[in-house]
């Protein structure tokens, strides 16, 4: 990965970082891992793997978050192309838990 990718994650993960933040809630990341942890009143966990790409790679990338969240967190892949929209997505399960 180059600088400029390496940068551009960066950045992407500081977008992502605020827009929970604004939200409500406590976002942790984890040392060395470049993921996230996002928390709100205790109730709810997610594990964020952050992506900024402009080749979307949804399936690998879900997997990736699945296989690194912590037991009984929900893994929650965001991502955008560049200039573009934020997204997020998971399960349809898990949605539907996060939504209950």
């Amino acid at each position: 990965m180059g600088r400029a990718s390496r940068t551009k994650g960066v950045e992407g993960e500081a977008e992502v970082r605020r827009i929970f933040q604004t939200a409500g809630w406590d976002v942790r990341g984890l040392e060395g891992l470049g993921d996230w942890l996002c928390m709100i009143g205790g109730e709810q966990t997610l594990h964020l793997e952050v992506k900024r790409q402009e080749r979307l790679q949804l399936p690998s990338w879900l997997r990736q978050a699945a296989a690194e969240a912590p037991q009984g967190v929900l893994p929650v892949v965001a991502f955008r192309q560049n200039r573009g929209e934020w997204y997020a997505a998971l399960r349809l399960a898990d949605l539907a838990e996060l939504a209950s």
